[in-house]
């Protein structure tokens, strides 16, 4: 801009803003001097006895003298915003609009909360408030959110009789379907497969006394390490050797801590909260289980929400959260099903009802809470004169100066300084995606894991048959895994006395055929007459013609020979 232009523009600003002070002071003298004018709104709240909602509108008590009688979050608020839409009145030379709103606040109507909403529909009130949904409404339009709320199921506070065993079972079993306890449970399995892989790799050559070189039970060994490491056991009966490995080790124990803690306090939470819910006799986890209860609700909305959410639901209207909850009490009913906020609040800051009544469950259906405004009653589709300065007050009072005053005020009535729902609400999406990723995780897993087994089964077929033969030898000759060869000589006369049937003092083939068959071998005499033969005909090649002899169909063999080459360390 040009430098001429720049001081144009600054003086006209510095005039303007002489001539706002100037009109400002001459207004609040002219307003001093005149009689104040009353505000033309018809403004409406649930505010009759026993018809409140609290802490959103609360009724001050008939013999509280003095006291204001309405008080309440949305009280405080509308006082607040009132006031801004006066002072932006006065400045917007409005004539219309300053008459509307008047100098004195307007006197509020107090009606049944159900009648608020008819009310603006019908046009015979220009604002309500009273808790109100901000929802699709063809004759009723909305200030931005104030607050965001839902329902929450609110049972009495009775024991129930504790069976100690089947705390203990839902203590044990039920935590497991936390699912930041399934989502740590996979992490922990998922790396420990992974760093198993590698320390088996460092140390399969160097350290093959505790990590077999081969592939399939090399593995088993490091997957055994990777798990007593990353639970923090320490047995000490495998560890890594090589540097490389040492490094990796220290690694995962950093990253299992994390892990495992979290495992441990989803783990403990559950067990608490199993106790804690034994202590209810109605216990709601989910909302399929409020069939079996007959329910309540205090306004044609939560009867709505409910018939929706709970297919067979039965539920009764009652016209007041009062009334609800004195329903709740006698046993006419059996859950009530109550805005959240209010729910709290009755529960915790009511002596009528603390200890006597207690929200259950998490908090569902939750919903941004809001002023309402009447359409323009003489243009239809049009907004009424007011909404626009209704809702510049309101987001002013949110976000502008009034920020701290309306912060202040929602921790005074609900006791929560962060303008959001309530943690539990706000960690349902969480808990939501974390469950489809723990079921994806979970059959991923799972088939690896079959996989893997089965090619591993596959790969050893051979040397798993050969282990399992010598096993069968070992018990045979009454053998453990370690062994002296006074041991193995004694075995293998007490194997020979047993096939040595005939008591010749040779094994014949039938016999032979009967020892071999007990070990896993399978043979048949046939089998045994083909080996003697070829052995007969490479013995046959290999020596002068005049030795040859006809073939035999028995062995001789002394009594005490060895029928099997064994090893000293027991191998077969």
């Amino acid at each position: 801009m040009p430098r001429g232009g720049w001081l144009a523009a600054r003086g006209s600003g510095w005039r303007a803003l002489l001539l706002a002070v100037v009109a400002s002071w001459l207004g609040g003298s002219l307003v001093g001097r005149a009689e104040a004018a009353a505000s033309q709104l018809r403004v409406g709240t649930c505010g009759t006895p026993d018809f409140d909602r609290p802490p959103y509108v609360v009724r001050a008590e008939e013999d509280d003298v003095g006291a204001k009688k309405l008080t309440g979050f949305e009280i405080d608020l509308w006082d607040a915003v009132w006031s801004r839409m006066k002072a932006r009145a006065a400045l917007s030379g409005d004539a219309e609009l300053q008459r509307l709103v008047g100098t004195e606040p307007p006197e509020l109507q107090t009606l049944l909360r159900d009648d608020v909403t008819d009310r603006l529909r019908e046009g015979t009130l220009d604002i309500g408030f009273c808790a109100l949904i901000m929802q699709e409404e063809e004759r009723i339009d909305f200030t931005p959110s104030h607050l965001v709320s839902g329902l929450q199921a609110v049972v009495r506070a009775e024991s129930a009789d504790v069976d100690f065993l089947q705390v203990l079972i839902q203590g044990i079993f039920r935590p497991f379907t936390n699912v930041f306890a399934q989502a740590a449970l996979l992490l922990i399995l998922y790396f420990a497969v992974f760093i198993a892989h590698i320390i088996w790799f460092l140390e399969r050559i160097q350290n093959q006394g505790q990590f077999n070189p081969a592939y399939g039970p090399g593995i088993i060994d490091a997957i055994w390490f990777s798990m007593v490491t990353g639970l923090t056991v320490g047995y000490g009966d495998k560890v890594a050797t090589t540097i490389p490995a040492k490094l990796v080790s220290i690694v995962w124990m950093i990253l299992s801590a994390f892990f495992v803690g979290i495992l441990a306090a989803a783990l403990t939470s559950g067990f608490i909260n199993t106790q804690l819910d034994q202590r209810q006799k109605i216990v709601i986890n989910q909302m399929s289980d409020m069939e079996q209860y007959t329910l309540g609700v205090s306004s044609e909305a939560s009867l709505s929400a409910m018939q929706s959410l709970v297919k067979s639901a039965r539920a009764t209207l009652y016209a007041s959260d009062e009334l609800l909850l004195e329903a709740l009490t006698i046993g006419e009913i059996e859950v009530a099903i109550q805005d959240s906020r209010t729910a709290h609040y009755l529960a915790n800051k009511i002596d009528e009802y603390r200890g006597t009544v207690v929200p259950v469950w998490e908090v569902f259906r939750e919903r941004d809470v809001a002023l309402g405004v009447a359409r323009n009653s003489t243009v239809a589709g049009e907004y009424h004169p007011i909404h626009k300065v209704l809702e510049l007050s309101v987001i002013d009072y949110m976000r502008g100066e009034g920020r701290m005053t309306y912060e202040s005020g929602r921790l005074e009535w609900f006791g929560s300084a962060t303008f959001v729902q309530d943690p539990n609400l706000a960690s349902a999406g969480l808990e939501k995606a974390l469950g489809r990723s723990n079921t994806i995780a979970t059959i991923i897993l799972a088939a690896v894991a079959f996989l893997w087994a089965i090619a591993v089964l596959l790969h050893y077929r051979e040397e798993i048959r050969e282990e399992m033969i010598r096993n069968k030898l070992r018990q045979t000759l009454g053998l453990g895994k370690k062994y002296t060869m006074l041991q193995l000589r004694q075995g293998a006369i007490r194997i020979f006395d047993k096939h040595d049937i005939d008591g010749s003092g040779t094994l014949d083939v039938d016999e032979i055929v009967g020892l071999l068959k007990s070990l896993g071998k399978d043979v048949s005499l046939e089998d045994i007459k083909q080996y003697i033969d070829r052995a007969v005909e490479e013995r046959t090649a290999s020596v002068p013609p005049d030795d040859q002899q006809t073939p035999a169909t028995t062995v001789d063999a002394p009594r005490h020979t060895e029928l099997f080459s064994v090893t000293q360390d027991g191998g077969g």
